[in-house]
């Protein structure tokens, strides 16, 4: 018996399981029949609602009393030694694996696997690969690091011979310091942008080309990838490839490419392309900005060459909804419009005001920034954040996570950004609470206004605060 393929006697207890990937793969263990357990700390949604929907036994805070008996242990990569749940298995002598090696033993052995790599785009891509293959009539498998919304679960094994996912760069687990998508077995993949981030793994932008340009040697000699033209970085890695590329954007010479007339309204988006084999035609998608339709022309080109016709590529774009957190309008009433995007790098955060800002022309735009990640507490990109933030109107940065653990020469400044964006007249201020984020919103939005809530953590509970706010006000 596989005890990755059927359900076996012993138990899963995944330690960190409110990660996004862990909350998905756990839940598609107690699906099919596994007895699965697991704990985490500072437990909030929309991943612990997911897991409550989903019926896993979740336990707030770390305890060697949580790990069932002779349990298979999986270790999020956030967990580290000295958790003390992690340290009574050890000493009890629990098996432990990382979750991507559980994904690669499950899932991907003997399947063609489609991989969606780089520093941005990969949950939009990856949901979009797997929602036209659905739609197409084909019984794919997936694991989204989200909640698509035209997807029923974010992992699901699926019947049939293919299996994306979204390949991150992050490491594995503490026992396994290389890259997620090391162990993801790509045949078909996607490298949507190369980018510094992860400061507390990379030490430059050299360190991270090197893991991209493994990544892409891992592809068979009969494999493909899909490149974005339109990233210099990306392109440069993806010529030490062994297998046929492809390549998409707006860059002249792409394979597949946007033509220059693209359309924004406030209920769609639409860009015509062409293709290899004189293919052409338009993408329709309900989501804003130019870079969700790069995301769509890089799924349309894995679909196509997976067999997919093109015209049932472009309809099932056409009805495409999303994934939570990822530009996802979470209010909209006659006064205001509030979004939430789950941008914590500049190049993202510049990518979703820009969407935004072609989408609303004449409204007054919120950018309000919580500093969260282990690149966006530091220092090391301030410059790129004054400029990506400088797009908006008017600007609020939340405190900086943990700004405890981080030395006083390293952490980002955010007086610092919110007197430069002053300077350059968009309003700004670094505030010191949550509360002082809130206050601030409820005391000077007007009509027209339109809020983008951006962080990949829980803000502080803002989002919760200021749409409820909204939804009552005077």
């Amino acid at each position: 018996m596989n005890l990755f393929r059927e359900p076996a006697t012993k138990s899963i207890h995944f330690i960190g399981i409110c990660g996004t990937a862990m909350a998905a793969v756990a839940a598609e263990l107690h699906r099919a029949g596994f007895n699965v357990t697991g704990s985490d700390s500072g437990i909030y949604p929309p991943m612990s609602d997911f897991l409550n929907s989903q019926g896993v036994s979740l336990m707030e805070g770390w305890h060697p009393d949580n790990l069932p008996m002779d349990a298979l242990v999986v270790v999020g990569n956030a967990v580290s030694r000295g958790n003390v749940e992690l340290e009574a298995a050890l000493d009890a002598g629990y098996p432990l694996i990382s979750l991507p090696e559980l994904i690669s033993r499950r899932y991907l052995i003997g399947r063609t696997s489609i991989v969606v790599a780089g520093t941005h785009g990969k949950t939009t891509t990856s949901s979009m690969i797997a929602h036209i293959l659905r739609t197409a009539g084909r019984d794919p498998g997936w694991m989204i690091g989200g909640l698509p919304l035209d997807l029923d679960v974010p992992c699901r094994y699926g019947g049939g011979g293919e299996f994306v996912i979204e390949g991150d760069e992050y490491d594995s687990v503490y026992f396994d310091k290389r890259p997620k998508f090391f162990h993801y077995r790509p045949r078909v993949a996607v490298l949507t942008s190369v980018e510094f981030d992860h400061s507390d793994i990379y030490s430059d932008i050299q360190a991270v080309e090197t893991v991209f340009r493994r990544f892409v040697r891992l592809l068979p000699r009969n494999g493909r990838l899909i490149v974005c033209g339109d990233d210099t970085r990306a392109v440069t890695v993806a010529s030490g490839s062994l297998c046929k590329v492809e390549t998409y954007g707006r860059a002249d010479g792409s394979d597949w490419r946007l033509s220059d007339g693209i359309e924004s309204a406030r209920s769609d988006l639409r860009g015509g392309f062409t293709g290899p084999n004189q293919r052409r035609g338009n993408i329709e998608l309900s989501l804003p900005g130019e870079h969700n339709l790069k995301n769509a022309l890089a799924a349309l080109a894995v679909a196509v060459n997976a067999g997919v016709d093109i015209n049932d590529v472009l309809a099932a774009l056409r009805n495409y909804r999303g994934v939570r957190r990822r530009l996802e309008l979470l209010l909209q009433t006659d006064d205001i419009d509030v979004w939430e995007d789950f941008a914590h790098h500049p190049t993202a955060i510049a990518a979703t005001l820009s969407a935004l800002r072609e989408k609303y022309p004449e409204g007054r735009l919120w950018a309000l920034f919580e500093p969260r990640s282990n690149t966006m507490t530091r220092n090391y990109l301030a410059g790129e954040l004054t400029e990506s933030l400088a797009e908006a109107d008017r600007v609020i940065i939340g405190p900086v996570h943990r700004r405890e653990k981080i030395p006083a020469e390293e952490r980002l400044d955010t007086d610092s950004v919110a007197r430069e964006l002053n300077k350059r007249g968009v309003v700004s201020t670094a505030a010191s609470s949550f509360d002082d984020v809130v206050s601030e919103v409820e005391g000077n939005w007007a009509r027209g206004d339109v809020i983008v809530i951006m962080s990949n953590g829980d803000f502080g509970g803002v989002k919760e605060r200021i749409v409820g706010s909204l939804k009552v006000k005077p």
